[in-house]
């Protein structure tokens, strides 16, 4: 997922717990207010979809995925507590430290991922919600069963939070071969300085 809003560019998460500075939080507060148009200390599933297509690249059914996991209790609407969570999570993407973010809130992440509330979650579950966090489909599946440690192909909170330091790695590792192999492209054609001699 990328980030896209110039807002939320100038926003960053303290570096020792990756959370927002209280003066910080008081400008998100004030931009929830702001998109909060029906003065009910809510957003609506519209609002919602309206401000994550503007700040993210996400497309409807990510956005509305995302809704869900933020709404809990299934009630169409958002507030100001999940919207903190969901721009804590944009800024960290944003600022690429969305590993520190998990590790210091993943009992949040795994009660968010944890789709139907069974206190594990499998690997379909992190899957479907690991756009939110960068994680491609593969990486997560090429390493699940290795933290699956009771085989019951679902990773309780501990395995998760192993799993999650792994997958992020993981990706990390398939985007530096990526960048590195399109290095090796670019140089490839680049024309030899002896040829331009001859």
């Amino acid at each position: 997922m990328k980030v896209k809003s110039r807002v939320l560019n100038y926003l960053h998460l303290d570096r020792s717990f990756s959370l927002l500075t209280v003066k910080n939080t008081y400008l998100v507060l004030e931009y929830f207010r702001f998109l909060d148009v029906h003065n009910k200390n809510k957003l609506n599933d519209i609002q919602f979809y309206q401000f994550m297509r503007h700040v993210t690249n996400l497309d409807k059914r990510q956005i509305f995925l995302v809704l869900d996991m933020l709404d809990q209790q299934a009630t169409g609407y958002i507030r100001f507590q999940e919207f903190y969570l969901l721009v804590c999570i944009l800024i960290a993407l944003n600022d690429r430290v969305e590993k520190q973010f998990i590790f210091r809130h993943s009992k949040i992440v795994f009660e968010m991922m944890d789709e139907d509330g069974g206190g594990t979650i499998s690997a379909d579950e992190f899957g479907q919600y690991g756009f939110l966090f960068n994680l491609k489909d593969h990486s997560v599946r090429d390493i699940f069963f290795e933290f699956d440690v009771s085989g019951d192909e679902e990773l309780d909170y501990k395995e998760f939070k192993m799993f999650a330091m792994a997958c992020i790695d993981k990706q990390k590792e398939l985007d530096e071969k990526k960048k590195v192999k399109m290095l090796k492209d670019m140089a490839s054609d680049q024309p030899d300085e002896d040829d331009d001699l001859d």
